[in-house]
């Protein structure tokens, strides 16, 4: 019966070292993935205030709105990266908000360019895109979504910079 106990006790103690030895390479194995996460994005355009004041884009209240959350947002980003998805939600439900709002806005630049409006429809379809689904993705898919926030305000922005000194020469 000795040799029986023996032969248990070891089988019991190579056990709990295998075991204890896996547990903790998976520990490390969230812990690189956690620092393995860059924040690399596209970096939100803002208007120069001399170009908002030539182009009363002030009286534009929509657009102040949505820049100062595309503004938020992208500070927020890694805060996003160290904590889950919710850390972003309040932002994103403002966001998506505001973005809504602009396409009933009675700003005369917004309602006679159609560029613009199809600029910012995309926007929105990409906010409330990314605010539905964040929660079910991974952090690496959930920062390439966000990028796309920003490239898409950075195309509407573009798009109304563009149109504002072409209609100079016109």
């Amino acid at each position: 019966m000795r040799v029986f106990l023996d032969k248990k006790y070891l089988f019991v103690i190579i056990l709990f070292v295998s075991c204890n030895q896996a547990s903790e390479n998976k520990t490390d194995e969230v812990k690189e993935t956690r620092e393995s996460i860059e924040a690399i994005y596209e970096v939100p355009i803002k208007f120069e205030e001399d170009f908002k004041s030539k182009y009363n884009l002030d009286d534009w209240s929509e657009l102040k709105l949505v820049e100062s959350y595309i503004f938020i947002l992208a500070n927020s980003i890694s805060g996003y990266l160290e904590n889950d998805s919710e850390y972003l939600s309040d932002t994103l439900n403002s966001l998506s908000n505001y973005s809504s709002r602009i396409s009933n806005s009675e700003f005369q630049l917004y309602n006679e360019r159609p560029e613009i409006k199809g600029r910012f429809k995309l926007l929105n379809i990409q906010i409330q895109k990314t605010k539905l689904s964040i929660k079910d993705w991974t952090k690496e898919k959930g920062l390439e979504e966000l990028n796309k926030i920003f490239v898409f305000y950075n195309y509407s922005v573009k798009t109304i910079k563009s149109i504002l000194d072409d209609s100079l020469i016109n």
